[in-house]
């Protein structure tokens, strides 16, 4: 998965529907993503202190941490793979031709939206089987079912940005996965 043509901000908006999930998961991951890594950092330092400055350590702040980790990946795996933020091994760009890459992509998104598809659902469906099977946090005792389908939930939203891009790939247009929100930071 990388870029069919290099962007240097020429190529934004060559997409309408990659626009429109673009405004979608930008606020989601950067607004709710970031709330709830802040949320996981003041968590973390707050148990730090009880612990070794009170010698009171928090019940359950290591239930509560690992669902705001899973929440912040959750609303953030979208953007990350809308953005490029994703780790990539790109062999191909500077040995094919550009309309070879450009069906690599096509073909690539194709298979990760198929994968993502099929992950969501049996997320979402083994959300029902720990409820059915009392799965939970250790500690609080926390149902693992809800966060299951949350987190079907960012995958599908992934799923569609896979299957935006390859519409978008099959119409022509650019597919572009640079980051917005580090321009100008260079």
């Amino acid at each position: 998965m990388n870029n069919s043509v290099e962007n240097n901000g020429a190529n934004r908006g060559a997409d309408r529907l990659l626009d429109l999930i673009d405004r979608v998961v930008r606020p989601l991951a950067l607004w709710m993503g970031g709330a709830l890594v802040i949320a996981l950092a003041l968590l973390t330092v707050v148990a730090v202190c009880f612990r070794y400055i009170l010698n009171s350590p928090i019940f359950g702040a290591a239930d509560i941490a690992q669902l705001l980790l899973l929440g912040a990946v959750t609303v953030s795996v979208a953007y990350s793979g809308r953005t490029g933020g994703q780790v990539a091994v790109e062999l191909l760009g500077s040995a094919v031709s550009e309309k070879s890459l450009r069906w690599t992509d096509l073909i690539v998104n194709a298979l990760g939206a198929a994968m993502m598809t099929i992950l969501a659902w049996q997320l979402y469906q083994n959300g029902f089987d720990a409820a059915d099977y009392g799965e939970a946090s250790n500690s609080l005792l926390i149902p693992f079912g809800p966060f299951y389908q949350i987190l079907a939930v960012g995958m599908a939203l992934y799923a569609v940005v896979l299957l935006l891009e390859v519409i978008a790939l099959l119409r022509g247009k650019i597919v572009t996965r640079e980051s917005e929100s580090l321009e100008g930071t260079e």
